[in-house]
């Protein structure tokens, strides 16, 4: 990733940071959390937007970083020998690593800007566990959303994945939201991935949301069956 790329990632996770305690300062911080506090089952759209814009900058940045690669600078390395395969899951597992830090960074910025805001409202002082349950939560997701991006670029266009992966993020966000509010159905939730990493949509507090335990299972076995089927493409498929 380019100097330039980075500088942008970092200016999206600050405005993001500002934005939410501007709509909604009761959360800034409802976790010194904020970030992984998600959206309200209510579906604020002006909070869906604000919490979008990270995913959207995630998703845009990986548009092309599997597919691109193997038929361009990777066809070189394949001719002296090495594995289409290994490189594609080699190429995989650095971007989730570039994925990771950058959800990192933003769960820090976050709670640094918690604790100069104000140091009170950063509760999650008082209950870490529930803290870092719910963080490594949201950076999973994000890595197997992004894993997903990348799989579906084996079999379609880059701009088809980046759109397909987006509308899902959207519209599972905006279910999620209602069928917990009705409480009904609420199974269907474990397949609405990106509501795993909200604080305000689990059940670390209280029953009714998603469970912890069962998320983190669904995103483990999400991330097998995405390593395997994109082992299997990547053996097959033809991109020269």
């Amino acid at each position: 990733m380019t100097k330039r790329i980075f500088l942008t990632m970092l200016i999206v996770i600050l405005l993001q940071i500002l934005l939410f305690d501007y709509f909604d300062g009761s959360k800034a911080d409802f976790t010194g959390y904020m970030i992984v506090s998600g959206v309200p089952i209510s579906n604020k759209f002006v909070l869906l937007g604000t919490w979008y814009m990270f995913f959207s900058g995630l998703s845009f940045l990986s548009l092309g970083y599997l597919r691109q690669y193997i038929s361009g600078y990777g066809v070189y390395l394949m001719i002296r020998e090495k594995s289409r395969a290994k490189l594609g899951l080699r190429r995989i597992k650095n971007l989730m690593i570039l994925i990771s830090g950058l959800s990192l960074i933003q769960i820090l910025f976050s709670i640094v800007f918690a604790y100069i805001n104000n140091e009170d409202q950063a509760f999650f002082y008082d209950d870490f566990q529930s803290f870092i349950w719910i963080a490594g939560l949201y950076m999973m997701s994000n890595i197997v959303l992004i894993h997903f991006q990348m799989a579906l670029e084996l079999r379609f266009t880059e701009e088809v994945s980046l759109l397909l992966v987006n509308v899902y993020v959207l519209f599972s966000v905006t279910l999620g939201g209602v069928l917990l509010s009705a409480q009904k159905l609420t199974w269907i939730l474990y397949f609405l991935l990106p509501n795993f990493g909200m604080y305000v949509r689990s059940d670390v507090l209280e029953a009714g949301g998603i469970s912890p335990v069962i998320a983190y299972i669904v995103l483990t076995v999400m991330t097998i069956i995405l390593t395997v089927l994109t082992y299997i493409r990547l053996k097959k498929i033809d991109l020269i």
